[in-house]
């Protein structure tokens, strides 16, 4: 396996799961339970979305060419601008995801449910992670995709377990340069998904 491609692969899904960035949304969904509840919603947050970016990453590409009867290579394209358009989208615009947040009274009655919705989908999970995934798994193969996905999302759950922590040290300007940061690299990750599909759709 080689080191460098792994790499730049566990950078890519880590830029696009962005944890340092809904860290702040993790924290105030989570302020009001106990130390015991808040690491349960953590531990089911992580876990749903592995499974669930397992599950789209390895059968996505089936999905592809037997539902939609789309060409990998088509996907790529795709992939690479809907990469690079969310990327300029949270460079320029907004550093916040758009959730609708529970009330605080509901997080209390619903602990476990919120680590499922909205923690794990889909501000954990979403459109651009499933792409990232289907997309590491084309170029990189299995081996390299599956080690990432378990490496990123054990970094997950080891930062989510440190919430109040983490929140308080890199505090607000922090979060937003590491942030911003992860999502420049993640638009170069989209320009190049988008350019190798091009030159291998045309031979050039």
């Amino acid at each position: 396996m080689n080191m460098e491609i792994w790499i730049n692969a566990f950078l890519a899904l880590f830029a696009i799961l962005s944890p340092v960035g809904i860290i702040p949304i993790y924290a105030d969904l989570t302020e009001d339970l106990d130390k015991k509840s808040r690491f349960a919603v953590f531990n089911t947050a992580v876990l749903t979305g592995f499974v669930t970016l397992v599950v789209f990453t390895f059968t996505g590409r089936w999905v592809m060419s037997r539902v939609f009867q789309i060409d990998i290579l088509e996907f790529r394209i795709a992939g690479g601008i809907l990469l690079t358009v969310l990327s300029v989208k949270h460079i320029v615009l907004s550093d916040k995801k758009e959730v609708r947040m529970p009330n605080k009274e509901t997080a209390r009655q619903q602990a476990m449910e919120i680590g499922v919705v909205p923690m794990a989908v889909p501000l954990l999970v979403g459109p651009g992670s499933i792409v990232t995934g289907i997309l590491l798994l084309d170029r990189d193969g299995p081996a390299v995709t599956i080690t990432v996905l378990v490496a990123v999302f054990l970094v997950c759950w080891i930062m989510f377990q440190l919430t109040p922590w983490i929140s308080r040290i890199m505090g607000k300007i922090g979060r937003m340069v590491i942030s911003r940061v992860l999502w420049i690299f993640l638009c170069a990750i989209g320009v190049h998904f988008l350019l190798s599909g091009i030159r291998e759709t045309f031979g050039i």
